[in-house]
């Protein structure tokens, strides 16, 4: 593999994962979600975390291992496939300007998008 994508909830076997792409010098991108019940309405959001070699130490604080601490509606097997159609776009997009594909002049490793304020933000850029 010369890159990867991780889609997966948290727990030791991600971190296992991610253990050894670090090891293996591969590039890879997490993505996550967070969906809460509030007043009967869905809110929450998404993440991209980029890890190349430039980042590693930075895309590790932001890429989450344990258990959140609040419920997740995601959990619930609700049907949410727009979002999760827009986190594989983002990371796709992603991937294409680590590739060269489009211009990349914030060189981010980090991306959260919030559903209720539909909010983009850019962090950590290398």
């Amino acid at each position: 593999m010369n890159f990867v994508f991780i889609c997966m909830d948290a727990g030791p076997t991600k971190r296992l994962i991610v253990d050894h792409l670090e090891q293996w010098a591969i590039p890879f991108i997490d993505v996550g979600m967070g969906v809460q019940l509030v007043d009967g309405k869905l809110r929450g959001g998404l993440t991209v975390v980029t890890s190349v070699a430039e980042s590693r130490e930075a895309a590790r604080k932001r890429i989450s291992f344990t258990d959140a601490a609040f419920e997740n509606e995601y959990d619930r097997n609700i049907q949410i496939a727009e979002l999760n159609a827009l986190n594989a776009t983002l990371a796709v997009i992603r991937w294409k300007k680590f590739c060269g594909f489009y211009h990349d002049f914030q060189r981010e490793h980090f991306s959260s998008y919030t559903i209720d304020g539909d909010v983009m933000v850019n962090e950590e850029t290398l």
